[in-house]
């Protein structure tokens, strides 16, 4: 594993010179070079987070995936490590799982996708690595026996495992699905140590993670629990599903001993079409989740042009339950990066915060396109003039007599925070030259600062 890692740690510090950096973000995570979906393994552990994510550094699509790294102090400026973890076996990728600090604090498990193909059957299993740093890891061990699983659920689409201690138990958390019914679940195995699991429990199916259940992640949020869970080919209803693929909060109460779940709600977690496969971070008491700030299944500009990379995280966004609702907003550690700005000037990077009393609209007009935010009876978003590339129109599922925005901009993101983060609409914008506004209708309180790294 070790050579291999730094044959690859070779070719990124070699190579990434080579990218464009047009429409890099600024104050997001993003890969060096290559490929970046899912997060993986958040988690904080000896004074730093440790933030790991699907990675394929040879070329802007998936191949051949390993864990990239990324560490900070803040969660907003960090350091790009290269590539952390890799399976030794030939032709084998680590997908996606995450992490926790193990034997009180002196290891750090890693639990990963060992996934393979050959001669067109797939294979997907968990697999365990240590690390005594969060740089390097131990070679990664088998866990579970997929044949332990019962008959019903299936054994090749079977990924993501995600821990948690609960008491003096470790419960891992995996997307999974049900093959008599064609339907995700989310499967949770549990043991005393990491060193070998046995099948706990299955929650599910629900119509929210479609045919299949990725990237499961539990975390205790103001007396609730909360699971982050994606599902593939949801169909759309209502204002719900509008992608491919999408992912949600699953909030109530579970209890691990019966193995069973009273769910209060579920609530699609972005209304955008550009977030996916959501984390939490472990080893923090602030329930903090990153997602993807992208979406299978569609055009990536950077890689139409032939940029050399694709991804991006989301900000990190803290989550809170109040008033019976579940309520998602930029860390707070970003306040630290804003800065005044001339009146009227739009920084490409922005946190632009806003009111709206009634109908209104913001309009951010580059050299070849814009981007609007609005509000009708509900908030929207509209992409649909962003350099001609692709677009859509997207919407809060709640009307607003009057409600209060907060607008992130970063180069070729936007993130749009409704009502305190009730409802979060994000998407990515590909839009040259320098920006100005255009603003109509009844908007208030607007506030713009400039989001400056260190």
């Amino acid at each position: 594993m070790t050579k291999n890692i730094q044959n690859d740690n070779q070719y990124i510090a070699k190579s990434k010179s080579s990218v464009n950096n047009s429409y890099r973000l600024a104050y997001h995570m993003l890969p060096p070079i290559g490929w970046l979906n899912d997060p993986n393994g958040l988690v904080y552990f000896k004074e730093r987070y440790h933030l790991y994510y699907q990675f394929n550094p040879y070329a802007s699509c998936p191949g051949r995936m390993c864990w990239g790294h990324f560490v900070s102090k803040d969660l907003i400026d960090y350091v790009d490590d290269g590539v952390a973890l890799k399976p030794d076996i030939e032709g084998a990728s680590a997908y996606s799982g995450g992490a926790i600090d193990y034997n009180n604090g002196s290891r750090l498990a890693a639990l990963y996708t060992l996934h393979q193909e050959v001669n067109g059957i797939r294979t997907e299993e968990v697999y365990k690595a240590t690390s005594h740093n969060g740089f390097s890891f131990d070679r990664g061990v088998k866990i579970f026996d997929n044949e332990y699983l019962p008959d019903n659920l299936s054994r090749s689409d079977f990924r993501d495992p995600c821990p948690v201690l609960i008491g003096d138990t470790y419960y891992v958390f995996l997307g999974g699905k049900d093959v008599n019914l064609n339907k995700g679940v989310i499967v949770v195995l549990s043991g005393k140590t990491l060193d070998r699991l046995h099948y706990a429990f299955s929650l599910g199916p629900y119509y929210q993670l479609g045919e299949m259940c990725e990237c499961p992640c539990y975390f205790r949020v103001d007396g609730k629990d909360v699971i982050l869970a994606s599902g593939c080919n949801v169909p759309e209803r209502d204002n719900d599903f509008k992608n491919v693929n999408s992912s949600v909060f699953i909030v109530g109460e579970l209890d691990f001993e019966k193995g069973t779940m009273a769910v209060d709600y579920i609530k699609e977690i972005d209304k955008g079409d550009a977030f996916y496969a959501p984390q939490f971070i472990r080893g923090i008491s602030t329930p903090v989740m990153i997602g993807w700030l992208e979406m299978w299944e569609r055009k990536y500009p950077t890689r139409e042009k032939a940029h050399g990379w694709v991804g991006a995280f989301s900000i990190p966004r803290e989550v809170s339950i109040r008033d019976g609702d579940i309520f998602q907003n930029p860390v707070q550690t970003l306040n630290a990066y804003l800065r005044d700005v001339p009146e009227g000037s739009v920084p490409k990077c922005a946190d632009i915060t806003l009111r709206f009393g009634g109908e209104g609209y913001i309009k951010i007009v580059g050299d070849n396109g814009c981007v609007t935010v609005g509000k009708d009876s509900g908030v929207y978003l509209d992409t649909n003039f962003t350099n001609n590339l692709f677009g859509c129109v997207r919407r809060t599922n709640r009307s607003y007599d009057e409600c209060d925005v907060r607008i992130l901009l970063d180069v070729s993101s936007i993130e749009v925070f409704v009502d305190d983060g009730r409802e979060v609409i994000s998407s990515r914008i590909y839009i040259d030259g320098s920006y100005t506004t255009e603003i109509g209708g009844n908007v208030r309180q607007i506030c713009i600062k400039e989001v400056v790294k260190k």
